[in-house]
């Protein structure tokens, strides 16, 4: 298998942006992703899937929590700030921050939070997926297009007007 010719067919795969942050011995951290699924409706359950080598990975490991936060595009700034190599501090300075059940921080900016508690960790590769159970939804105020990330840049949606058929 050629990897080079993989990681440019999977460039092409146009996916949503959400910003990954845990609480892990008080501090907070994160990470934008693109790998985020649901798994099941019963119980309500969300998969990532984080790089070994991502700095927040072994925090999310340890506090056994995370927040899976929808970018929309007016969130792009924000995006661009988690993945510099800026100061972890410094990064939750832009946007407005909640926390929901867990302690992991919530993006009031985005367009929804999902707070989990991890129940299972696979290793595979260069990655871990981590699958959890959601224990908080927080649907916010945002009307904005969701942030797309698509061949190494991030992209707008063309939000169409609703076109359902009047009754």
């Amino acid at each position: 298998m050629d990897i080079a010719r993989f990681k440019l067919g999977m460039r092409r795969l146009a996916s949503g942006v959400s910003l990954i942050t845990t609480l892990s011995d008080g501090a907070r951290h994160g990470l934008v992703a693109t790998a985020v699924n649901s798994v099941s409706g019963d119980p309500p359950s969300l998969l990532i899937c984080v790089n070994k080598n991502a700095s927040a990975h072994g925090h999310i490991e340890r506090s056994g929590i995370y927040c899976v936060n929808i970018l929309s595009e007016s969130a792009q700034p924000i995006a661009a700030s988690f993945s510099s190599v800026i100061d972890r501090d410094k990064r939750f300075l832009r946007g407005e921050w909640q926390v929901l059940k867990t302690g992991a921080p919530a993006l009031v900016d985005s367009l929804a939070s999902f707070d989990c508690e991890v129940r299972h960790a696979l290793t595979y590769a260069t990655h871990t997926i981590f699958i959890a159970d959601i224990v908080a939804t927080e649907l916010w105020d945002s009307t904005d297009a969701p942030l797309v990330y698509l061949d190494g840049r991030y992209r707008q949606v063309l939000v169409e007007p609703d076109m359902t058929p009047a009754e």
